[in-house]
């Protein structure tokens, strides 16, 4: 029987990390995250739970029943042992001057630049967003292909450590001609990737998939009211 704390979804990873033969920085890449990820899943707890993309990827990596790495319930959070805190911690997080457009965009990364900086809750970014506030970017949607999902002049925030794309997923990208924000569809059997827009008058549209370049996951949005 096992003692009621233990984590039987992290010891089950540990397990099949183990027998797999690979390491936690392997598998962390695998999802499309930075190296530490599973590290930090695994002894610190954050996050506190798998997606279920992530078990799902991880069963297929692994070769193990990607059931085996879920919770049932939510595991508690471990207690804070350091000092108390007066104010939640802040995590800062970059707007820079790129836009992420419905058409032709601008994308150059050795004139990208800072243009402010956004100050959000760090266990918001770390918890809701499963993010590192490191790797979280703000940019500006410009065009109407994503309308209604997303409307010109909403800020979009992206999590740049994540540059696996999965179908149904909303990904910022250069396919070729700019920086555009589209929900990702399937990757044909000829390597043609298929990127998809919201608006009706933006069919649908094809580009090789070794001449994208994934730029992150779209995680939340800003939109005006």
């Amino acid at each position: 029987m096992q003692p009621e704390n233990t984590d039987t979804a992290r010891e089950a990873l540990r397990e099949a990390i183990w027998k797999k033969g690979t390491s936690l920085a392997e598998a962390s890449l695998a999802l499309g995250r930075n190296k530490a990820y599973l590290q930090q899943y695994l002894s610190r707890g954050m996050p506190r739970v798998l997606s279920f993309q992530d078990s799902e990827t991880l069963g297929s990596l692994l070769d193990c029943d990607p059931a085996t790495l879920r919770h049932d319930a939510l595991p508690r959070p471990k207690p804070w042992t350091g000092p108390k805190r007066r104010r939640t911690a802040e995590a800062s997080v970059s707007e820079v001057e790129v836009e992420a457009a419905a058409g032709a965009g601008a994308w150059n990364e050795d004139f990208v630049h800072e243009k402010a900086r956004w100050r959000l809750p760090e266990s918001m970014v770390r918890h809701e967003g499963d993010a590192d506030p490191e790797s979280l970017r703000i940019l500006k949607v410009r065009g109407n292909s994503m309308e209604p999902e997303l409307r010109d002049g909403d800020r979009i925030f992206v999590d740049t450590a994540r540059r696996v794309p999965a179908p149904g997923e909303l990904f910022v990208l250069w396919e070729g001609t700019g920086l555009v924000v589209k929900r990702i569809g399937a990757l044909s059997a000829s390597g043609m990737l298929r990127l998809v827009s919201a608006h009706p008058d933006h069919p649908p549209y094809e580009r090789p998939a070794d001449e994208v370049h994934i730029v992150g996951k779209v995680l939340w949005k800003i939109t005006r009211a």
